[in-house]
C-alpha cells in the first residue's frame, strides 16, 4: 500500500516496447492488458526452427567435408557457427513455448506500477534505473544487429560489383561466397538461385538474431522492473513503520502479502528463463574456447580478417553471459537487501503482532531469490569464473585432442 505521498505514473508499456516490438516481428503477440496469445502465432518461431535444423544439417555436411580436407581454420568456423545457431533457435522455442508466462508476467507488472508506482522521494532513481536498463538493451540491440549486417553487406556488394562487371567477365560469376557457411546438397549455377539462397540465408540469420538479442534483453528488463518493486516495497515498509495509527497492522499485513506476489512473479521469471540461461552458459563456454581457438590460428596464419571475426563472436559471447549474471545477480541483491531493510528498523518497541509481520519479512527475505541455470546452479558475479573454467577446460581438452 502506498503512503499519502503524492505518486507519480508509470507507463510500463514504454518500458517493455522494445521486446514487444521485437516478438512481433516474429509472430509472437504479447500484450501488457489482455491476453492475445494463440497458438498460430508460435508456428513462424516453430517454422524457423524447423529450417534452422534443415541448415545445421547442411553445416554439419560442411564440416565433415573440412575435416576431411583438413582445413583446421574452416573447421573452426563451421563449428563457431554451429553452437551459435543452436543458441538461438533453442533462445527462440524456449521463448516461444513459454510465451503464455510471459505475457502473464508483462500483465502482472503493469498492474503492480499501477498500484505500487514510486513516490516523490524516489521516481527520480526509480525511473532512472528503469531508463537506464532500456538504453542499455537498446545498444545491445543495434550492436548485435551491426554485427549481423557485417556478414550481409560484404556478400551484397560484393554481388553488385560483380554484377557492374559482367561484360568484361563474359557474364560468369562466382557463386560460391555465402551469407552462412553451409553446403547445399546441389550446384548452384544460375545467378538467380543464388540470390535467392542468399536472401533466404539472409533472413534465416536475421530471425536468428532476433531470437538472440530478445530473450536476452526481455531477462534484462523483468528483473529490473521486479528488482525496482522489491525498491519500492522497501521504501513502503519503512514509511508504514513510521506511521503510528490504527491501520498500521493492515498495512503491514498487505505489505507480507505483496512481497510473497513479488516472489511468485521471481519464480514464474525462473521458470521462463532457467532453460534459456542452462543453454546460453552451456554453449557459450563451447563458443569461448572454439573462438579462442580460432583467434590464435588465425593470428599464426597472419588472417587479421578472419581474426577479427573470431575476436568479434568471443566478445559477444561473453557479453552475453554477462548479462545474464549482472541481471540476475542484481535481482538477488534486491531481494537479500529488503531482509537488511526491515531488521535495521526499530521494529523491537512495536507491539507482539507487528513484530510477527515484520518477522515473517525478515525470515523470508534472509532466502534470497536466485536466477539458476534449470536448477543446477545459480547465475551470479561469482558463477562467471566457473564459465572462465570451463571454457578453459574445454580448450585444454581440444588442445590435447589436436596434439
Amino acid at each position: 500500500m502506498q503512503t499519502k505521498e503524492e505518486t507519480i505514473e508509470v507507463n510500463a508499456q514504454y518500458y517493455f516496447s522494445l521486446n514487444l516490438n521485437l516478438m512481433s516481428m516474429i509472430g509472437l503477440k504479447c500484450n501488457m492488458t489482455e491476453n492475445v496469445g494463440r497458438f498460430y502465432h508460435r508456428i513462424p518461431t516453430f517454422i524457423t526452427n524447423v529450417c534452422a535444423l534443415m541448415y545445421q544439417s547442411m553445416t554439419v555436411y560442411y564440416l565433415v567435408e573440412a575435416i576431411s580436407a583438413k582445413n583446421t581454420s574452416l573447421s573452426i568456423q563451421i563449428i563457431s557457427q554451429l553452437v551459435s545457431n543452436i543458441q538461438c533457435f533453442t533462445k527462440g522455442f524456449f521463448l516461444a513455448f513459454g510465451i503464455n508466462k510471459i505475457q502473464f508476467i508483462l500483465q502482472e507488472k503493469q498492474i503492480l506500477w499501477k498500484k505500487y508506482p514510486p513516490n516523490n522521494n524516489n521516481h527520480h532513481t526509480i525511473l532512472g534505473i528503469a531508463q537506464q536498463t532500456l538504453t542499455f538493451c537498446k545498444f545491445y540491440v543495434v550492436a548485435i544487429f551491426s554485427c549481423v549486417m557485417s556478414y550481409d553487406v560484404p556478400l551484397a556488394i560484393n554481388i553488385f560489383m560483380q554484377y557492374l562487371k559482367r561484360e568484361s567477365t563474359n557474364y560468369t560469376y562466382d557463386l560460391s561466397r555465402r551469407v552462412i557457411l553451409v553446403k547445399y546438397p546441389f550446384e548452384v549455377t544460375e545467378i538467380s538461385t543464388y540470390v535467392i539462397l542468399c536472401l533466404q540465408e539472409a533472413l534465416f540469420v536475421f530471425i536468428q538474431c532476433i531470437f538472440w538479442v530478445n530473450s536476452d534483453t526481455l531477462f534484462a528488463q523483468v528483473t529490473t522492473h521486479i528488482g525496482l518493486q522489491f525498491k519500492i516495497l522497501k521504501c513502503d515498509i519503512e514509511a508504514a513503520f513510521n506511521r503510528d495509527d490504527a491501520k498500521n497492522k493492515e498495512i503491514l499485513i498487505e505489505l507480507v502479502n505483496r512481497h510473497r506476489e513479488l516472489l511468485r512473479i521471481c519464480m514464474l521469471i525462473e521458470d521462463v528463463f532457467s532453460p534459456i540461461i542452462f543453454c546460453t552458459v552451456f554453449l557459450s563456454s563451447i563458443n569461448i574456447c572454439v573462438n579462442v581457438i580460432g583467434v590464435r590460428e588465425t593470428i599464426s596464419e597472419k588472417a587479421y580478417l578472419d581474426t577479427g571475426i573470431y575476436f568479434t563472436m568471443l566478445l559477444i559471447t561473453l557479453f552475453q553471459i554477462f548479462f545474464f549474471c549482472i541481471f540476475a545477480e542484481k535481482l538477488t541483491e534486491e531481494t537479500r537487501s529488503l531482509a537488511d531493510a526491515v531488521y535495521n528498523l526499530n521494529w523491537t518497541i512495536k507491539d507482539y503482532k507487528l513484530r510477527v509481520y515484520i518477522n515473517l519479512i525478515i525470515m523470508r527475505a534472509q532466502k534470497p531469490f536466485y536466477c539458476t541455470a534449470y536448477g543446477f546452479f545459480p547465475i551470479g558475479h561469482q558463477k562467471l569464473t566457473g564459465i572462465i573454467s570451463t571454457s578453459y577446460s574445454y580448450y585444454m581438452m581440444l588442445q590435447t585432442t589436436d596434439k
